[in-house]
């Protein structure tokens, strides 16, 4: 049994079981986020008073030693990314049955939540491609997938007066062609609205899904709704798969042509039909937005979701 799993009478949840705990030296505060696999919490480490994010993992998902072997390897290979637009790990380890990472606490909203007040036109959308391009392309360059990318896991920086970007979350990468993966302990990966169709099949997946789930980002950032959205998550993620990609245009009768092109290849079902790299993704993104006037490129075309 969890040594937190009771406390006095009736069910506690894990945040009042972590709260105020010392995990290894780091003393635990306030939620500061969520996820399907854990939550991350704003911490200090005893000893130094500084601040950190320490991301704490489900205890269910400890318990299945596919799991914990898998995210142990993980994050130490998370450790050795050290990239400027990737959120730093700085330790991880195990605590009572929970599985955590400590991280570098950025102190700045996520996309997702910035998208709920502001819109992007296609030129201040590249200050969001450009970073988290090349920190995909700097994953990928050493076999790593993200395979959770999406608005929530893209935190945005104020610093003077501009924003730095991190991409944040990679606790769900793997190596390609590695036997043992995180849904062995019966774990869904990723989020249906941004799955790439192969992911949604159950298909070996490489840098190419990462890819299309940055496009399926930047089609949110330039329309201000997502290209697929179902009564479930089920319906969501299959319509990735048997459902036509929506045109820009139809969305907005005056959305760039070139971006329209972009994100249908970017979109394309077939990953050998899409960007083959980060590299090639980021620059297509830029000739597509330099090619058009000014006025264009600065000017919004959300439309109302469905």
């Amino acid at each position: 049994m969890n040594a937190l799993a009771t406390r006095g009478k009736g069910r506690i949840t894990v945040d009042e079981q972590l709260i105020g705990q010392d995990i290894d030296g780091y003393i635990i505060g306030s939620n500061i986020g969520c996820g399907g696999m854990g939550r991350v919490y704003q911490a200090y480490e005893a000893n130094t008073q500084a601040s950190v994010a320490i991301k704490i993992m489900l205890p269910e998902y400890a318990q299945d030693e596919h799991f914990r072997m898998r995210f142990l390897r993980e994050a130490e290979l998370m450790s050795t990314l050290q990239h400027p637009n990737v959120v730093p790990v700085y330790t991880y380890g195990e605590w009572h049955n929970y599985l955590y990472i400590v991280m570098q606490l950025v102190r700045g909203p996520s996309l997702e939540r910035i998208l709920r007040r502001r819109q992007f036109s296609p030129l201040t959308a590249w200050q969001i491609v450009r970073p988290v391009a090349d920190a995909l392309g700097f994953g990928h360059a050493y076999q790593v997938l993200h395979r959770d990318l999406k608005t929530g896991n893209i935190l945005i920086e104020p610093r003077g007066k501009g924003n730095h970007v991190y991409l944040t979350d990679f606790g769900l990468s793997k190596r390609p062609g590695l036997d043992t993966t995180l849904t062995e302990a019966g774990v869904s990966v990723g989020t249906p609205e941004y799955m790439a169709p192969e992911v949604v099949m159950g298909k070996q997946a490489d840098h190419r899904a990462d890819l299309y789930s940055l496009a399926v980002v930047i089609f949110e950032l330039l329309l201000g709704r997502l290209p697929f959205e179902g009564k479930n998550p089920q319906m969501t993620a299959l319509a990735h798969v048997d459902q036509p990609t929506p045109r820009a245009r139809m969305l907005h009768p005056h959305f760039p042509r070139r971006l329209e092109a972009f994100l249908l290849q970017a979109l394309n079902k077939h990953p050998d039909a899409r960007f083959q790299s980060a590299e090639e993704f980021q620059l297509a993104y830029y000739k597509a937005v330099k090619a058009l006037d000014d006025d264009t490129r600065r000017r919004c075309y959300w439309v109302a979701a469905n």
